[in-house]
């Protein structure tokens, strides 16, 4: 009985090892661009654009994202810091972002996902 326990124990965890294995070339490459790609993509989601102050904060990362009616769409994230302007002219407080880019392109922010999840 428990050599039968540890050839199934042995068999999930190989078939585990293998589908990370699967999941993990979904992910493709991080873009090579993606501070220009991560700034323009918010950059087009603000009023006043011209103003804004960005930083971008580390390396890209892997992630799965439930976006617009996807489920665990494989995919990377950027994280980004933004100061924009406001309409009385002085600066307002950093916003922290992360924009998920879906091969290779920036597609949504993590507040337009329904769930993220970093890998």
């Amino acid at each position: 009985m428990m050599k039968i326990i540890a050839r199934l124990a042995a068999l999930a965890a190989s078939a585990f090892a293998m589908a990370g294995v699967a999941l993990a070339m979904d992910f493709g490459d991080a873009p090579a661009d993606y501070e220009d790609q991560a700034r323009a993509y918010v950059e087009s989601r603000l009023e006043d654009p011209r103003a804004a102050r960005f930083q971008t904060v580390g390396e890209p990362y892997q992630v799965y994202a439930d976006v617009a009616g996807y489920e665990a769409l494989p995919g990377w994230g950027v994280d980004v810091r933004v100061k924009s302007r406001l309409p009385s002219g002085s600066y307002g407080a950093t916003e922290s972002l992360t924009v998920i880019f879906i091969d290779g392109d920036p597609v949504a922010l993590e507040e337009d996902a329904q769930r993220i999840a970093r890998l």
